[in-house]
């Protein structure tokens, strides 16, 4: 079993919202009140991966945090360690606005973004 919200008790994967005990929904209800929640980084969850080509992840902590396209470094660097993906990997990611771009990276640092998702089926 995994770790759970204090708040809501739904599962939490990401690592922020685990250290945290509250995923990004209930942090962001707490977080006037709560000045604990100021290191927040962005927040995602995977929805498809085929190892070394490509792995698609939608922005969650929008609401709450920093978002993918505003912590894109730090969401490079722990895809390579929670996903271990390679410099040969392309990452795509919805954003809050269900817009579709890939984070474009030179080893687990962000080098730009890229609009769409060219020659992949997603």
């Amino acid at each position: 079993m995994g770790c759970r919200c204090r708040i809501c008790s739904r599962l939490l994967k990401n690592p922020v919202s685990i250290e945290a005990g509250m995923g990004p929904v209930c942090r962001a209800k707490n977080n006037n009140t709560q000045g604990e929640f100021d290191f927040m980084k962005a927040e995602w969850e995977v929805l498809k991966h085929e190892s070394g080509k490509y792995i698609f992840i939608r922005d969650i902590g929008h609401n709450s945090g920093r978002s993918v396209t505003h912590d894109a470094n730090y969401v490079i660097e722990q895809l390579y360690i929670e996903e271990e993906i390679t410099d040969e990997t392309r990452i795509f990611y919805e954003d809050s606005e269900g817009r579709i771009d890939e984070l474009l990276h030179s080893g687990k640092k962000h080098t730009g973004y890229k609009a769409g998702h060219e020659g992949v089926e997603l």
